[in-house]
């Protein structure tokens, strides 16, 4: 199952989760930023990480940007997500059925 795919699955868990908050979202896009730049820019970052945009927008956004650029950056999407938000990486729908 492509990455792209779990990741289509999980959306709805992640959108509407209230575990996954601000912090760790920035976290996330930080990460996504800063250690691979090919897969969110600068400008990419910060459009991502607007305050004046609902949280959910947000994410709902970076989730679709990343699954258009293809099954390497949701991979790097679901390595950052378990690095700073184990507990919810770990409670996925897509890992329940792993």
């Amino acid at each position: 199952q492509s990455y792209c795919h779990r990741l289509q699955h999980d959306t709805c868990f992640l959108t509407s989760n209230s575990q996954l908050n601000e912090q760790v979202v920035d976290k996330i896009i930080l990460q996504l930023n800063r250690v691979y730049p090919q897969i969110l820019t600068d400008a990419e970052a910060e459009k991502f990480r607007n305050p004046k945009a609902s949280l959910n927008i947000r994410l709902t956004d970076l989730i679709k940007h990343l699954q258009k650029k293809g099954d390497r950056h949701c991979q790097e999407f679901y390595r950052a997500l378990q690095i700073n938000a184990e507990q919810l990486y770990n409670d996925l729908p897509s890992r329940k059925i792993l």
